[in-house]
């Protein structure tokens, strides 16, 4: 009698496995609820810049330049919910950022992704909302980014570019060239302010006076040096140890650069096709370079350390790069030997 009083009981736990997580509390035995995702939404951080698209599950049309996405997520039963998103167009989701949500929902803000495609792209964010011993729940959804036209970023007109191969002062040992698929002068007519950067110095703010040149050829702007001095330094850098790159584009997406702020950014390879390519289509591009003590960059020596530049045309000899306040004809030699990344900027 007492073995067969016990049986409904283990039949009753076995179930409970069976069907879900158990709390045994005596001889009862509970099902903790699955997280349920109640709503997911992606939201322009400026939505003026977005067009809405109508539907059951509307959706955005924003600009190839990039805009940074609010991920908004409505959960029940849920714990901890983690955000996904992509680095680039077509490239697998990432974690982006996991959150307390439950109290019932979060929010996260994802940064902007450049589409460098001739085509408009689909773009995922996607969530994942868990609570301890119960499978998660997941949900995504995507917008549409235009293709990439020359309006990728604001532009303005540069200057004419020569016809002749008669080389135009005041660019150091420039190769004359005539203007063809491996020769773009660029603006190469425009003077720059050097921001406190002395030629062949790596030292100081770089970094901020990259953006500078960045934003005078694409956006037509001359930012103030004592304002782009001030700014490198609440940004947290100073003369000797400078600013890397990441700091660089955190400040300027989150506090602006001499009024302009960073929307989005793409990370391309440094092959030399590559370069000519997105230099005709971004007309200016933001270069790290990593030198080697003793290392030639353009006319000069330089020392150990990284620097951080502007591409904005090419001849067949090199890369044409603005940094210390001028144009400098580099080398396909020395910009293969010292470029490391170069990021393409979407700025408003």
């Amino acid at each position: 009698m007492g073995r067969i009083g016990l049986l409904p009981m283990v039949i009753g736990l076995c179930m409970a496995v069976l069907d879900g997580v158990v709390a045994v509390r005596g001889d009862a035995a509970t099902t903790t609820p699955l997280p349920v995702i109640v709503s997911l939404t992606v939201t322009p951080s400026q939505p003026h810049v977005c067009v809405r698209a109508a539907g059951v599950s509307p959706t955005y049309l924003c600009p190839a330049y990039g805009q940074s996405m609010v991920i908004t997520v409505h959960v029940r039963g849920a714990t901890r919910c983690t955000f996904y998103s992509q680095h680039v167009p077509f490239s697998a989701l990432y974690p982006l950022k996991t959150v307390p949500c439950i109290s019932g929902g979060a929010s996260v803000v994802a940064p902007a992704i450049v589409n460098p495609h001739p085509a408009p792209v689909r773009l995922t964010y996607a969530v994942r909302a868990r609570r301890l011993g119960s499978r998660p729940a997941q949900q995504r959804v995507t917008i549409t980014e235009a293709a990439a036209t020359a309006d990728v970023v604001p532009t303005v007109p540069t200057p004419t570019t020569p016809t002749s191969p008669t080389p135009p002062p005041p660019v150091v040992g420039l190769d004359a060239c005539t203007p063809g698929p491996d020769c773009y002068y660029g603006p190469i007519y425009a003077t720059y302010a050097d921001y406190g950067n002395i030629a062949p110095t790596n030292l100081g703010d770089c970094t901020f006076a990259a953006a500078a040149h960045w934003e005078q050829i694409v956006l037509g702007r001359h930012p103030d040096p004592t304002e782009i001095g001030y700014e490198f330094a609440r940004a947290g850098g100073t003369l000797r140890a400078g600013l890397s790159l990441t700091a660089l584009f955190s400040y300027w997406q989150r506090q602006g650069i001499a009024g302009v702020f960073l929307t989005g950014l793409s990370l391309f390879h440094t092959d030399q096709a590559t370069v000519q390519n997105k230099v005709r289509g971004y007309h200016a591009l933001i270069v790290n370079f990593q030198f080697v003590a003793g290392d030639g960059f353009a006319q000069y020596i330089v020392q150990a350390g990284t620097h951080v530049a502007v591409v904005d045309g090419f001849t067949p000899e090199g890369p044409l790069i603005v940094s210390w306040g001028q144009t400098l004809q580099m080398t396909w030699e020395q910009w293969n030997a010292e470029a490391t990344s170069m990021w393409a900027i979407g700025a408003r």
